[in-house]
């Protein structure tokens, strides 16, 4: 057994050093943008710099940060705004362009419903002009810093990003006053329906990226934004197998474009604003090395697609130490900042 686990890791290792030395041969001309999660998890400034220096060598050109309304207006009418304010500064500092996620609930704007499985801030608020209006403060004093990309919410496709059900009508509405009050205070925005999680094992609390979209649509919703921000997660197999992945995985994503074709907006962008797979002995976990294998590959082929907007990795830093959680485990960075074989590699492609 333990010779087969060394076999494994030395064809990882070799599918790394493969995807790396040809990937400007199979590029050419064509650098795909690409950029990083962060999350806040009590990070000091110190850490948060060494952070961003250790994007800065990757070569990363986006940020993507939640803009957590649950936690910066967790008091009606205080605002903390420092953790935001320290990444947008650090970004602007560096060049680096800022996506905002724009969620969740605090409890005094919560809907009454209820799910003893879902996360209370996952809930849509009571009164949607509370959440527009949260929209339109962040649009104010970021714009000013050069943020003018926001994601609307997240995975709203899914029962665990939208309790108890996805509703489509639901999400339409809150989209339709977050994109008015943005739009009322920065005409250069960009705005992006949510990232659509793909459908794993549960039908009706996951409806698939393409079937969402085409409800978006009927209802209007989708023709407001200015692009289409999807999350097609493929691990534990490797983006460039056509199976086994989940319905809305890295293979569809040309199904959901074209789905925005047959609807005339074949000319926006599909944002790719996480991928990414966990580490560690989770079922579902992958090897370090076939980690890097598996942006790599993704990195590969969303430069050959002339749709597709930035690439954003799911995420910069490991969310903790249990190797078993795989939610832990996204991270290129282990959670002491030492790089995993993923941000390796991507430093070793990462333009001069």
């Amino acid at each position: 057994m333990r010779g087969r686990k060394f076999l494994v890791y030395l064809l990882s290792l070799a599918l790394i050093i493969i995807a790396v030395l040809t990937y400007d041969a199979l590029v050419p001309g064509k650098q795909a943008q690409i950029g990083m999660t962060l999350h806040y998890r009590g990070a000091d400034p110190a850490s948060i710099r060494r952070q961003f220096d250790l994007m800065a060598a990757m070569k990363v050109n986006w940020i993507r940060v939640d803009i957590d309304w649950s936690a910066i207006e967790s008091e009606r009418g205080e605002f903390d705004w420092s953790y935001s304010d320290l990444i947008v500064d650090e970004a602007a500092a560096r060049k680096m362009n800022v996506l905002g996620v724009l969620g969740f609930t605090p409890t005094w704007a919560r809907t009454s419903a209820s799910s003893d499985s879902a996360n209370p801030r996952h809930f849509r608020p009571d009164d949607l002009a509370h959440y527009a209006n949260f929209a339109r403060l962040a649009a104010e004093r970021y714009a000013p810093e050069g943020v003018h990309s926001w994601e609307i919410w997240n995975e709203h496709n899914t029962s665990k990003f939208w309790p108890p059900l996805p509703d489509a009508n639901e999400y339409g509405q809150l989209f339709r006053g977050a994109a008015t009050a943005i739009r009322s205070v920065d005409v250069t925005t960009t705005l992006l329906i949510g990232g659509l999680g793909p459908q794993y094992e549960e039908p009706g609390a996951e409806i698939p990226p393409t079937t969402y979209l085409e409800q978006l649509y009927d209802n209007g919703t989708a023709q407001l934004a200015d692009g289409i921000a999807s999350h097609p997660y493929s691990f534990p197999a490797l983006p460039a197998y056509t199976s086994p992945q989940p319905v809305g995985g890295f293979k569809d994503l040309p199904k959901l474009h074209a789905v925005m074709a047959e609807h005339g907006d074949g000319h926006k962008k599909i944002w790719i604003t996480e991928f990414g797979a966990p580490t560690g002995t989770d079922p579902w976990a992958v090897s370090e090395e076939c980690q890097a294998v598996a942006l790599l590959q993704a990195r590969q082929q969303v430069a050959r697609w002339d749709w597709t907007g930035p690439l954003i990795f799911y995420e910069l830093v490991d969310g903790g130490d249990d190797p078993a959680d795989k939610e832990q485990n996204f991270g290129v960075l282990r959670e002491d900042l030492s790089p995993k074989p993923s941000a390796i590699a991507l430093t070793d492609i990462a333009p001069s």
